[in-house]
């Protein structure tokens, strides 16, 4: 059947746009390094790849903030998303064969509590690698597509946003080429702010909560250790997806882990409340002997912007009410 014939079908079928999308889609495959006599039992598919430049290969991705042709959500956000594949046994790969690949372990992706470097993306990518089963024969055998999110570094004062990356790294192993091999590799994101770097607020985040969560929990608190879904110290998790009912639960307040605080009348946070809000108490250092550690643990105390961030968050204001979930306090969004 000939391409006009096609064509025709897919209009009378509604389907056209998908069929333009199945056309221009490309891969972009990147070994990911090592000895070219095994570099194919894993290689990344990664259609935004683009550095170094045509005619060398590329190995990396390099984008600016917003940039379509390599950020996938196309917003001056202060991220750039990458879509990543793996794939086994790949016949891409000039002068390697081949034949089965028996495992494949991505990098800081074990949520165990003790790795600092453990990245929630790096688990998804792990998650869709263990589906494709091992010992895996079939040529080309590839994941389904896992977005990795590259946020810009935020500046510790000022609204100056820098570049930022990640590595994701697997180690792969197998047979190819009559050998049984093992196969090392990584690709790099990196992220560039547009224009002169100068981020607002509302450029970046839906909310004041949404503030809040990416700029001190993400950062400080939803980590190995600590607040994680493995570690969960004092029973509570920060992760973004559940921050907000494991602090204000229906609007409440959630009871602390810590008995004395509690017998205190205390909660993470009462919306409307600082001085009773045990969180804020932490991070401002405004405790009692029982109360426990200040936060963030081990690290420096948050700046007062921040810290009146959580304040001005928790007494909310008249459209929003005390401690909301959405929407911009009053003075937060500058």
């Amino acid at each position: 059947m000939d391409l006009q014939v096609l064509k025709t079908i897919a209009v009378a079928s509604g389907l056209v746009s998908l069929v333009l999308t199945a056309r221009t889609a490309s891969a972009v495959v990147v070994p990911g390094g090592g000895s070219s006599t095994s570099d194919c039992v894993a290689v990344f598919d990664a259609p935004g790849a683009n550095s170094p430049a045509p005619p060398k290969a590329a190995k990396s991705i390099d984008c600016v903030d917003g940039d379509v042709s390599c950020d996938d959500d196309g917003l001056r956000n202060g991220r750039c998303a990458f879509d990543i594949q793996v794939c086994i046994n790949s016949t891409a790969v000039a002068g390697c064969t081949p034949e089965s690949a028996s495992g494949v372990e991505v990098d800081h992706a074990d949520d165990n509590g003790t790795d600092p470097k453990f990245d929630p993306d790096f688990l998804a990518v792990q998650q869709r690698v263990d589906l494709l089963g091992y010992p895996n024969t079939d040529n080309d055998s590839c994941t389904t597509t896992t977005g990795i999110t590259v946020a810009l570094r935020a500046p510790k004062s000022g609204n100056v946003y820098k570049k930022n990356r990640k590595k994701l790294s697997l180690a792969a192993s197998g047979s190819a080429s009559g050998n049984s091999v093992n196969d090392r590799d990584k690709i790099k994101m990196t992220c560039r702010p547009e224009g002169d770097g100068v981020y607002l607020p509302n450029d970046l985040y839906t909310g004041t909560f949404d503030r809040i969560r990416q700029t001190i929990f993400a950062q400080s608190c939803a980590l190995a250790t600590c607040h994680d879904s493995q570690s969960h110290t004092g029973d509570l998790i920060l992760y973004p997806n559940v921050a907000y009912s494991q602090l204000v639960g229906d609007g409440s307040g959630v009871d602390p882990d810590n008995d004395f605080a509690r017998n205190d009348g205390l909660k993470r946070i009462l919306p409307g409340d600082p001085a009773m809000s045990f969180l804020y108490r932490k991070i401002t250092h405004d405790l009692l002997p029982d109360y426990g550690d200040p936060m963030p643990l081990g690290k420096p105390q948050l700046s007062s912007d921040l810290t009146e961030l959580v304040r001005l968050w928790i007494l909310g204001d008249v459209p929003l009410g005390p401690a909301p979930e959405e929407g911009w306090v009053e003075g937060t969004d500058q």
